[in-house]
């Protein structure tokens, strides 16, 4: 059985050492909507000490880079809040 998007998606994230890492699939919610190109819409919680210093831009950065082979055809859209474990305090 082939992995899913989403579990695609968690394998790549780890490699971001998250201590927290929850993907929620939003697609149904996109259905159909102009620009979509076939792939899922994803919302991303994820908890990383690789985060430390970055700005937010910085920061979505190495999520987009390390789900770089789903976009853009598995994954049209993320949606992420990248936080390291001393913002959660």
């Amino acid at each position: 059985m082939s992995a899913t998007t989403q579990q695609k998606l968690e394998q790549a994230l780890l490699k971001l050492q998250p201590t927290q890492l929850q993907i929620t699939d939003d697609s149904h919610l996109h259905a159909g909507h102009a620009g979509n190109t076939g792939g899922g819409h994803f919302t991303v919680f994820i908890v990383s000490e690789a985060f430390a210093g970055l700005s937010l831009i910085k920061r979505h950065r190495l999520v987009y880079d390390a789900a770089a082979e789903l976009l853009p055809s598995a994954i049209h859209a993320l949606s992420i809040k990248a936080k390291t474990p001393s913002e959660l305090n």
